[in-house]
């Protein structure tokens, strides 16, 4: 079972998590703000302490007074110092680290808009406002998090062995992921929905996408010649061992490994059971089911195409991907460069772009 920090569980959608006492930004593992719910004017807090030194002052043993404010010694001490330094208004605590922001005002509003909306984390965050001109380190972005309490804890992944080819075209990931099912009107049966991707090893270019409504090669090597007649011929291409790439029977090649042959494209096949071998193929995934899959109502096969052609075209040309140094595929890919100002093109910010706009200008 995976532990409650797991960032590999399912994700948790809501804007907002609701509790005993306390209303928080919450997104995936998001916890309450540190040092629980406190007023405002932490008025509370400086009635019970000086509830506490009355007492002390009046003769109450130390170890009742203590209990009873829920205390150390040296707490009641630093407090009966505080006091006698500064009076009542000494003991109220002072702002530490993390419970306040030098960010502008202005600044945090945008960041929280896009942290609700997208989901980046604070890497993320500081390397998308700082491709548009707007400096902010991810320290400062983590803070301002865990103040509203959208920090997300994790445990650390065990990571594979990497790689990466030396200039695109040299390897072509592709993969299959479904199958999807869609409930057609009336009485007709379910229909299904694969969608196949082929992504460049070195610059992670998503050079092709296709919703299928089948397994079968046809509609898959018809996305193969797509890429190629757009791209280039790879050198190399990356497959698992699932159909209809492979079969398992010695001397017998698929329809797509014979068109492979012909083409003069080294077939590499993954290891079994090791998903970590096409793992750019599968990270692909994870961010089309977290950006697509899980916010669009998909309802039917068109509509699946029409989604993915579409997210294609803001993964290549207007999404920063941190494994290639917070760069768009497109810009290592053939050296298209980002020109984004503003997050018009980002799926789920488009429709608030004015408003931050507005924000990052002030």
């Amino acid at each position: 079972m995976p532990l409650r920090s797991d960032p590999r569980r399912l994700p948790r959608r809501n804007h907002y998590q609701e509790g005993p006492g306390f209303l928080f930004l919450a997104t995936q593992g998001g916890r309450p703000p540190s040092g629980g719910v406190r007023s405002a004017d932490g008025a509370e807090a400086v009635r019970r302490r000086s509830r506490a030194l009355r007492r002390w002052a009046e003769g109450d043993p130390v170890a009742a007074v203590c209990g009873e404010a829920g205390c150390s010694r040296a707490t009641l001490f630093r407090w009966r110092d505080r006091f006698a330094a500064g009076g009542i208004g000494a003991l109220l605590d002072q702002r530490r680290l993390g419970d306040h922001s030098d960010l502008a005002p202005e600044l945090e509003r945008a960041i929280i808009l896009v942290r609700l909306l997208s989901y980046w984390n604070s890497h993320r965050i500081a390397a998308e406002f700082g491709r548009r001109g707007i400096t902010v380190s991810h320290g400062a972005i983590d803070r301002l998090l865990a103040r509203y309490g959208t920090s997300r804890p994790g445990v650390s992944r065990v990571p594979g062995p990497r790689y990466e080819r030396s200039a695109p075209n040299e390897l072509w990931h592709i993969d299959l992921k479904g199958p999807f099912f869609f409930q057609p009107a009336g009485h007709r049966p379910p229909e299904t929905c694969h969608f196949v991707a082929l992504i460049d090893d070195y610059s992670r270019f998503l050079v092709g996408i296709r919703a299928v409504p089948t397994k079968h090669a046809a509609p898959i090597l018809a996305t193969l010649e797509e890429a190629i007649e757009l791209c280039g011929v790879p050198l190399e291409l990356m497959s698992d061992n699932g159909t209809p790439f492979v079969i398992l029977i010695e001397g017998l090649l698929t329809r797509f490994q014979r068109t492979l042959g012909e083409l003069a494209i080294r077939h590499i096949r993954t290891q079994i059971d090791t998903p970590w071998t096409n793992g750019k193929a599968e990270a692909f995934w994870a961010t089309l089911q977290a950006e697509v899959l899980d916010r669009q109502y998909l309802a039917d096969l068109a509509a699946a195409e029409a989604a993915v052609t579409a997210y294609a075209g803001y993964y290549n040309f207007h999404r920063l991907h941190g494994a290639i140094g917070w760069q768009t595929p497109a810009e290592r890919f053939n050296g298209t460069p980002f020109t984004d100002r503003g997050f018009e093109h980002v799926p789920s910010l488009t429709a608030v772009a004015d408003l931050l706009a507005d924000l990052l200008a002030a």
